[in-house]
């Protein structure tokens, strides 16, 4: 794999969990974000959407799923990259571009469910974040329809389907709860959880939550985890 000078020729500073080191494919490591933009590729579809004082609310192309990475071992990785939104959300108001890396590290440390967090990269003004991919689908409208044809084709009733969706929402409430007990405040919608489902046994084995920007850290002990 090789690549052509982009506009990232920066010096990147990156931070990588000590867990996922080996790897690291050194094509990233020279230039995260060349790597990111012409490797990743589009999770969401559509196009950018702008707010009305022409702010990016929501963008599908700083969210990629890239190549597996694969280790002297032979072990593979699969991971997702996102590029930051320094002014959205907590990121923005904290002034910390890296807001949901450090989330994600308490939320890991505390056995909580999330993405495990791969590395941090910081690249001239662009800041990039990698995590471990989440296998499942998404409770978002265009994947709904993939999903219910694909759970049809199993035999599903449109009881059996949303019978499915209680039972995430009753998972997402317990978990609500327990994220609140150690301080970690967030919005809780299907449409940001990633399903793990049984297909066979028509229930939905876990529930992962994605999308941290918004997540407030209110507890001290909950913040100090990642001390």
């Amino acid at each position: 794999m090789s690549f052509e000078k982009t506009e990232f020729e920066s010096k990147p500073k990156i931070e990588i969990e000590e867990s996922f080191r080996e790897f690291l494919p050194e094509e990233f490591a020279n230039d995260p974000m060349g790597y990111f933009e012409k490797e990743g590729e589009n999770i969401k579809k559509g196009e950018i959407k702008y707010a009305e004082e022409g702010r990016i609310r929501e963008d599908p192309t700083c969210v990629k799923e890239l190549p597996a990475w694969t280790d002297k071992k032979g072990s593979g990785l699969r991971a997702v990259g996102k590029k930051v939104n320094i002014i959205k959300g907590q990121v923005g108001r904290t002034g910390n571009p890296f807001h949901e890396y450090k989330v994600m590290k308490i939320v890991d440390e505390l056995g909580l469910p999330c993405a495990r967090p791969i590395l941090k990269a910081k690249q001239g003004e662009n800041y990039l974040i990698i995590t471990e991919k989440i296998p499942g689908t998404r409770w978002t409208e265009k994947d709904l329809l993939k999903l219910k044809s694909e759970l049809k084709q199993e035999g599903y009733s449109d009881e059996d389907i949303e019978d499915l969706k209680e039972q995430a929402e009753k998972q997402m409430e317990e978990m609500k709860k327990k994220f609140a007990e150690v301080g970690i405040m967030r919005k809780w919608k299907l449409n940001d959880m990633v399903f793990d489902i049984d297909i066979k046994n028509k229930r939905i084995r876990k529930i992962t939550p994605t999308d941290w920007e918004q997540t407030k850290i209110i507890s001290q002990s909950a913040d100090g985890a990642q001390e």
